[in-house]
């Protein structure tokens, strides 16, 4: 039985990738992508591009990987797009007198072998980029209403799907401290989310 279509690998699959690329939330994922990048480079770059890419590469290097669940396919996918907002950060950087510097569109990055549906629509279409980075934007305006101390922790523990004390690690903070922002700033994170939701359902109304 070929690889691609072993049950245990569903990445490795043209008939299951789609699903298991859905299941994971492209929004949550755009969050912590544009989390990633300076001002300036999110003036330059496309967090969808850099989606999209993340996604042909994984496909196309999909033997590298040993399923183990969606969360760590997930962590896996992370990693491939945080080596590619790293490369375009340092050319941003070299070349920041030039013209605009943006990630290639998936359109140009595969050439044949990426079209016939290989690829998820349901990551791909133009309408659901768009409403997943409609979604992101709605979540990052309720992350930007919390102070410093509680917005990094809930994005590394709420969309970058750290452990808490992985968190705690990362952010230089005890375990105990990292709790109790925790606390405080999912509570604090859902009532700003409410807050927007609300306001977007009172300007579709109006519209």
């Amino acid at each position: 039985m070929p690889a691609e279509r072993h049950p245990e690998a569903p990445h490795r699959s043209p008939t299951s990738w789609g699903e298991v690329v859905d299941s994971i939330d492209a929004a949550n994922v755009f969050v912590v992508i544009t989390g990633w990048l300076s001002a300036e480079a999110r003036a330059e770059l496309s967090v969808e591009d850099i989606w999209q890419e993340t996604l042909w590469m994984a496909w196309r290097d999909r033997h590298q990987h040993e399923w183990v669940s969606v969360s760590r396919y997930r962590s896996w996918l992370l990693g491939i797009a945080k080596n590619r907002v790293m490369d375009m950060m340092r050319a941003l950087g070299r070349k920041k007198r030039g013209g605009p510097i943006r990630t290639a569109r998936f359109s140009d990055l595969g050439g044949p072998e990426t079209v016939g549906g290989i690829l998820p629509p349901q990551s791909t279409t133009p309408s659901r980029v768009a409403s997943n980075m409609e979604r992101a934007r709605t979540f990052e305006r309720a992350l930007s209403a919390l102070d410093e101390d509680l917005n990094n922790i809930v994005r590394l523990r709420l969309f970058e799907e750290l452990s808490t004390d992985d968190a705690a690690k990362r952010l230089g903070i005890p375990l105990s401290t990292a709790k109790h922002r925790l606390v405080r700033g999912m509570q604090a994170y859902r009532r700003q989310l409410q807050q927007q939701l609300g306001e977007a359902d009172s300007q579709s109304e109006q519209q």
